[in-house]
């Protein structure tokens, strides 16, 4: 039997529709009912010029597309098909939508963002411009130690005026301050003074536990004064990640004084967890 498929604009009787094919259809946390359900409401609210799906021949929705078009930019938010529907060419029909309402506006470039369907856009012609690398180390199974002749303790609200003075400036002091404070709430014990055995500093390290899996803390702030100290910093906080009972630690690509190549020497791989992953930026010229 074939099956037609008809391209419309998104409603908001679809919504069900569009959040039942993203439970089933994305590795990420765009899986989750209430996050996507509530983003697709304000976007239905806000702005639906970029809002497409597409419909079989019963009129039932197997796939859909939130995109957006801001001043000389098109982009790609979300885009999913039902598993039951996929290799029949609709998330082609739904990229060619808004790559269509583009080219109405003007517009001459789409990008999109996605950890897990670079090969998809690649297929329709969209080329990786940057990569947002992200890396985990795997706490379980291995041994997790404080790292020789160094010293860990939490760090204090009265060591915010010693931090300043140890780092030297107070930009950089701010970006700690913002990790130091986003943690200070729910994650005290993740912000962390490393000094030698001299009471020397070292470097400080921020983290937090994931929102979505507590079994992930991720390093938000890493700083050293000197960069060969940045392996025992970060070794200092997997050491308190561990003892918290975590079972992988993310980092963020770059960290102070320590390369990609070292991490993967460490152990470390690349990230690909439903909730923490390497991300690929992409684009296409229309």
């Amino acid at each position: 039997m074939v099956v037609e498929y008809k391209l419309r604009e998104m409603r908001p009787s679809d919504v069900l529709a569009v959040v039942r094919i993203a439970n089933q259809s994305f590795l990420e946390t765009a899986r989750l009912g209430w996050l996507m359900g509530r983003r697709i409401v304000q976007r239905l609210i806000s702005d639906r010029e970029c809002l497409f799906v597409v419909e079989d021949s019963r009129g039932e929705v197997v796939g859909f597309v939130v995109g957006g078009c801001r001043g000389d930019r098109a982009t790609i938010g979300w885009i999913a098909v039902h598993p039951n529907h996929r290799g029949r060419g609709i998330g082609g029909m739904l990229l060619k939508a808004v790559e269509d309402r583009a080219r109405e506006k003007g517009i001459r470039v789409v990008e999109t963002g996605t950890p897990f369907a670079r090969p998809f856009y690649e297929k329709y012609g969209y080329e990786c411009v940057h990569v947002e690398r992200s890396m985990i180390l795997e706490l379980v199974g291995r041994s997790i130690s404080i790292p020789e002749g160094v010293r860990i303790r939490t760090i204090m609200l009265d060591d915010l005026p010693m931090l300043l003075e140890f780092m030297g400036d107070e930009d950089e002091w701010l970006r700690f301050a913002s990790a130091y404070f986003a943690a200070y709430e729910n994650d005290p014990e993740k912000a962390i003074l490393v000094t030698s055995e001299e009471e020397n500093v070292l470097g400080v390290a921020v983290g937090r536990s994931d929102k979505t899996c507590s079994e992930l803390a991720a390093l938000s702030y890493l700083f050293v004064k000197e960069k060969g100290d940045a392996v025992k910093v970060l070794n200092s906080f997997a050491y308190v990640a561990s003892s918290r009972g975590h079972r992988w630690l993310g980092v963020e690509l770059p960290i102070m004084g320590i390369t990609e190549e070292l991490l993967e020497k460490m152990g470390w791989q690349d990230a690909k967890l439903p909730f923490f992953w390497t991300r690929y930026r992409l684009r296409k010229k229309l």
